[in-house]
């Protein structure tokens, strides 16, 4: 008897470490199957991280300055294939440029001649994006030709600079001599000589965009454009005041060709939106900071000369106006014109 009750006990106790050891696999099996669900929930996170890193670092990295030079930018803000930023400095751009952190800028045509020369090639010209964004504005009705401008006194900005190299060589090419048949007073800031023309004080005044359209904003229909100095340029040289332009390192445009056509394909869009939807530029221009204001856009837009002209006929503007600008001062253009591998 004692001996059957020791076997019942015995199997008993076996039953018990059976189930026990059933329950110890069960809970070890949940727990694998728990840490391997979050090891995928872990690995899927990452996966999706690094994939949406990858997607911003392969973003083609490009910078406009704020002011004409950045309007036909504006609409690429709103492709994801485009990191864009606009900027107020000049220097800032150059940094950019020359440190390899931005792939594609939008400048001043003369300040590419300039890096093109610095960087030994560095960059390349791609597109003209803005033609002449200069006017000759008066407080009166006695202008309607640079020869009418004899025995006045002009007021500009731009000392040493682009404005008066451009409005210098127009006034000789009409036969006036600056500082002699006509005098020319240089401020310093475009908002001052603005702010002078609106209240009158100014009665004619050389001034690019958006600060003419600021002065007529502020003045009122006492001031009128009385030149088109990009007309001027026209009728003087036979070709297009091509103040503005977009280059592109050539680093990024050797390893990335199919990239640097869909950008011109591109702007060529967005300046064709400024163009053509000047109320909504206009307010894309405010929200980016481009431009002052709505308002102030809405006007400055059609006076920009927007353009996104490529090839020969690019090369053709360009040339003409850096050999003016070279022979008025070298340092403006870097100390000489480039040569063919200047252009894309």
């Amino acid at each position: 008897m004692r001996k059957k009750i020791g076997i019942i006990v015995a199997l008993a106790c076996a039953l018990v470490l059976c189930c026990a050891c059933s329950q110890g696999s069960s809970a070890s099996s949940a727990s694998a199957a728990a840490s391997s669900g979050s090891s995928a929930a872990s690995s899927a996170a990452s996966s999706s991280a690094a994939s949406a890193s990858s997607e911003a670092s392969s973003a083609v990295r490009v910078m406009a300055l704020n002011g004409p030079t950045g309007i036909g930018m504006a609409k690429l803000s709103e492709n994801a294939a485009y990191d864009t930023r606009f900027v107020g400095a000049t220097d800032e751009v150059v940094s950019a440029v020359s440190s390899g952190s931005v792939d594609i800028a939008a400048v001043p045509t003369n300040l590419a001649a300039t890096l093109f020369n610095k960087t030994s090639g560095g960059v390349k010209m791609v597109a003209v994006d803005t033609y002449g964004t200069l006017y000759l504005l008066e407080n009166g009705t006695s202008v309607s030709s640079l020869a009418d401008l004899g025995g006045k006194h002009v007021y500009a900005t731009g000392a040493g600079a682009n404005p008066q190299y451009v409005f210098e060589h127009l006034l000789r090419q009409a036969g006036l001599e600056p500082g002699t048949s006509v005098e020319v007073e240089y401020l310093p800031e475009h908002s001052e000589l603005a702010a002078l023309v609106a209240n009158g004080e100014a009665s004619i005044a050389l001034l690019p965009e958006p600060f003419v359209s600021v002065a007529q904003a502020k003045g009122g229909e006492n001031v009128r454009v009385a030149l088109n100095i990009g007309d001027e340029w026209r009728n003087a040289t036979g070709s297009d005041l091509a103040m503005g332009c977009v280059i592109v390192r050539t680093e990024f445009a050797q390893a990335h060709p199919e990239l640097v056509e869909q950008f011109l394909k591109d702007l060529d869009a967005s300046v064709t939106y400024a163009n053509s939807d000047v109320d909504g530029a206009a307010q894309l221009c405010a929200d980016l900071g481009i431009l002052p204001n709505a308002q102030v856009a809405k006007s400055a837009i059609p006076k920009c000369s927007l353009v996104c002209v490529t090839g020969q006929d690019a090369k053709a503007a360009v040339d003409g106006y850096l050999n003016v600008l070279h022979q008025a001062n070298p340092k403006s253009v870097g100390g000489s014109v480039p040569g063919e591998d200047f252009y894309y």
